[in-house]
């Protein structure tokens, strides 16, 4: 007996049966194993204005549990936690400023880790092992713009979506660095213009000194005291860290 062809039921049915068995004898595809982020660990930055116009500031990081943990070799989620006296400031230029001294900061920081063992593990071991062969100064620019992106929580397979799996052929390995490093820089913007910023009843008295009638945001109540290397820095007007 031969198949009618106008029967297009039963033939779908039996092409879908083979396809079934077919699909059954191949290998599974995996993806590329992606490092396990492990708990949050907070970042804390501080936004200090250094007069009453809301677009003087500088920035204080804390890379201290960043670092500690990463010397752990503890692959962390870093989550940033952003302290400011106001909040009233032009939020894509806060973000450009943002980005630009978290990248110099940071890069500190991987000088800092770079004389000690391959084994510190972390963050900083697997951009130097994923990225090692690329000859560029930019690269820590770009590691920069990972670790923000995720500590801003933008996207949930961003590691997939930046990693080089995806660079283009034919390029350089410089030229593909750069083209990543602009893709994250947008992304890294958007994220920081909405990030939340709290304000801190301290940095709100050093932002409006002996104005009682400035500007005023509503001050977050549990925050706790300013750390002491913050207090200590307050009229430094430069961005930095100190660990």
């Amino acid at each position: 007996m031969t198949d009618d062809p106008t029967d297009t039921g039963g033939l779908a049915g039996r092409l879908g049966a083979l396809g079934k068995k077919v699909r059954s004898h191949l290998p599974e595809i995996a993806l590329p194993d992606l490092p396990s982020l492990g708990k949050d660990v907070a970042l804390p930055v501080y936004v200090i204005h250094n007069s009453t116009d809301p677009e003087d500031y500088f920035f204080i990081f804390d890379f201290e549990q960043f670092v500690e943990q990463t010397r752990a070799g503890v692959f962390v989620r870093p989550r940033l936690d952003v302290w400011a006296g106001r909040d009233d400031f032009d939020r894509a230029v806060f973000a450009r400023q943002f980005r630009q001294s978290f990248a110099r900061e940071f890069e500190i920081a991987r000088l800092q880790l770079a004389h000690q063992s391959e084994k510190s593990g972390g963050w900083f071991s697997f951009l130097r092992g994923t990225f090692g062969d690329l000859k560029s100064g930019s690269l820590s620019g770009f590691a920069a713009n990972v670790i923000l992106l995720v500590a801003t929580s933008a996207g949930q397979k961003l590691l997939g979506q930046i990693l080089p799996q995806r660079w283009l052929a034919g390029k350089s390995d410089t030229a593909k660095l750069e083209q990543n490093i602009n893709e994250t820089q947008t992304k890294v913007d958007t994220a920081l213009a909405g990030l939340e910023i709290r304000v801190h009843g301290d940095l709100q008295a050093h932002a409006f000194p002996g104005n009682p009638s400035g500007p005023r945001a509503p001050v977050d109540e549990n925050a706790w005291p300013l750390p002491a290397y913050v207090a200590e820095h307050l009229g430094d007007g430069v961005s930095g860290s100190w660990w």
